[in-house]
């Protein structure tokens, strides 16, 4: 009982509304605190009904997304480095990045902050620009978008089941290194990657 409260406590975190002029602290630990990153990531999203929608570890461009890894990976490598790994380097970071708590395994949570990380928030510089940056998001959200909000998170924990549910193979609860690179590898060949393609 109480390590659902826990849960439904972080869940809950995930999801509110920051007030005004207080920045959100949904970067993890691994964003610096007072650095405000304007950015725009791949992002998993549903598709037409027809088209099938690649499991989190078969989709390239959530995994590959090379500004999502070099900003976590932060000062230890330049732009040059994330451009030069190869793809199971890139996976092999991304998977090391989002284990918080360093048991080699990456529970629901950890999968979910993963992904929370791509959702990008809408604002305008003062010269009209448009910036993402959900840090900056204030009271000031409209029903719309926190329905958007409510759909993306729900689609997130749909995607995250299916993970866990095809992956973890020793069903404990965890996405091992391992149960991951194998999920990776499951049907592969039919997977392909369109957002950092050059």
């Amino acid at each position: 009982m109480f390590l659902g409260a826990v849960v439904m406590f972080y869940i809950a975190s995930l999801m509110e509304e920051p007030s005004v002029g207080h920045q959100h602290s949904m970067r993890g630990p691994h964003h610096p605190r007072g650095k405000v990153v304007a950015h725009h990531h791949y992002s998993p999203h549903r598709h037409e009904a027809n088209m099938e929608v690649p499991k989190l570890t078969q989709d390239t461009d959530l995994l590959h997304d090379t500004v999502h890894i070099q900003e976590d990976l932060g000062e230890w490598v330049s732009k040059v480095d994330t451009d030069n790994m190869t793809p199971e380097e890139l996976e092999f970071h991304y998977f090391k990045l989002h284990d918080f708590d360093n048991n080699t395994k990456l529970d629901g949570l950890e999968i979910l902050q993963a992904v929370h990380h791509t959702i990008h928030y809408k604002e305008e510089k003062s010269g009209g620009e448009e910036i993402y940056n959900r840090q900056q998001q204030t009271e000031t959200q409209t029903e719309e978008s926190k329905k958007s909000d409510q759909d993306d998170f729900d689609y997130f924990v749909e995607l995250i089941d299916q993970v866990l549910e095809e992956d973890d193979l020793d069903k404990d609860g965890y996405l091992s290194y391992i149960e991951y690179v194998m999920g990776r590898q499951k049907n592969e060949h039919n997977i392909q990657s369109e957002y950092n393609k050059p």
